[in-house]
């Protein structure tokens, strides 16, 4: 039987944020996997909780949360109602808030549900939270065993042109539109700062000469929000990688929200049946 518990968490600037483990009680436990969502993502999107429960089926314990300033609220939710804590999210804070979950796995929840295997912990980080799961596997001590990204950019803040970054310095504040709610969510130029002293930290060129464990990457050939190019880099620094190529598949790997499916889309199929592969 699956399983589902929920908690709440503090992350970076002791914000609190949402979490929920999928797990099953079976004999057999794999390890715990970690999931990041990315920009304008949140833990309940389209069909991340199927994609919870098939992992579930085979083994592993499923760990999803919301970062803290991702735009969520505490509860249950597909509305950005913080836009506030949206407006000041970085990397570093994303950072922050996996450690938080790690720390949860490591101290606490073998207490909580001591069947479940706190030994293995893999993480897996979908577009930007690909790079927040790549940072932080290269700059914190951590027991982490493996990584995975799904349609991951080799750089984050690629899209932010000249003329963009022109009229964030001088409104002091910059909007991207969220496509599915309409809302135009607010960029505080407070990031932007963050993102000129600290580009060393969060350079992915570094993070490949550092990360010590196995690492796949997964893109699909029609994405069209992180182009191939950005697997092509990513392939290229992060040489000692597993990579795998799902054709045709869009940077959601063929999900939606709602997602009113009730079997998994075939690319996120593939998606996970790999990374599975992959953590085993």
């Amino acid at each position: 039987m699956i399983l589902n518990r929920k908690f709440i968490l503090e992350g970076a600037l002791q914000q609190k944020f949402a979490m929920d483990l999928t797990y099953s009680e079976s004999q057999d436990q794999k390890g715990v996997i970690v999931f990041c969502h990315g920009f304008k993502g949140f833990k309940d999107w389209g069909c991340w909780q199927m994609v919870a429960d098939y992992f579930v089926d085979n083994g592993f314990a499923f760990l999803k949360f919301n970062f803290s300033h991702n735009g969520m609220g505490l509860e249950d939710s597909v509305e950005f109602n913080a836009l506030d804590k949206f407006a000041t999210n970085t990397l570093g804070k994303e950072m922050q808030d996996i450690q938080s979950v790690e720390q949860f796995i490591v101290n606490e929840l073998p207490t909580i549900l001591p069947i479940i295997n706190t030994d293995k912990i893999f993480i897996i980080g979908h577009s930007k939270g690909g790079v927040s799961a790549l940072l932080y596997c290269t700059q914190y001590d951590t027991k982490i065993k493996k990584v995975c990204t799904w349609a991951s950019p080799f750089d984050f803040h690629r899209s932010w042109n000249s003329k963009f970054i022109d009229k964030w310095r001088a409104d002091g504040v910059q909007y991207i539109k969220n496509a599915r709610t309409n809302q135009m969510m607010p960029l505080d130029i407070s990031v932007l700062n963050d993102l000129d002293n600290n580009k060393e930290i969060y350079s992915l060129v570094n993070a490949s000469q550092q990360l010590q464990i196995p690492y796949l990457i997964i893109q699909g050939t029609n994405d069209q929000a992180v182009k191939m190019e950005e697997f092509n880099l990513l392939k290229k620094y992060f040489s000692k990688a597993k990579t795998h190529v799902i054709d045709d598949a869009n940077h959601v790997f063929g999900g939606s929200h709602p997602y009113e499916g009730s079997d998994l889309p075939e690319h996120t199929q593939e998606l996970v049946r790999v990374t599975k592969d992959f953590f085993l």
